[in-house]
């Protein structure tokens, strides 16, 4: 595996907002896979909570970042964010090859 970037983005979602976000990632994520940068995306929601953790890969942090200025310019960020009770917590990490 290359040193590509890995992006993992936590939100808590709206309790009566649930069934809106899986409609939405339905509807948005096609486009998504389609970037330039993509590598993969894996999307786990709490058992217990309604958190949802978005494990993704990219080729660089730079593609991501891209990628994120676009879904905010074309407004699918604030539509997204409107299913969470907060703005999602993003960070980034590196594969270590060891």
């Amino acid at each position: 595996m290359k040193n590509n970037a890995i992006v993992i983005l936590e939100a808590n979602l709206k309790e009566d907002k649930v069934d809106e976000f899986q409609l939405l990632l339905s509807k948005y994520l096609p486009e998504t896979r389609e970037y330039p940068g993509f590598i993969s995306i894996k999307i786990h929601k709490n058992l217990e909570h309604n958190t949802v953790v978005f494990y993704q890969e990219w080729e660089t942090i730079e593609y991501y970042e891209a990628y994120l200025k676009w879904r905010t310019d074309t407004g699918v960020m604030d539509i997204l964010e409107n299913t969470f009770t907060a703005a999602p917590n993003i960070r980034y990490w590196k594969v270590l090859n060891l």
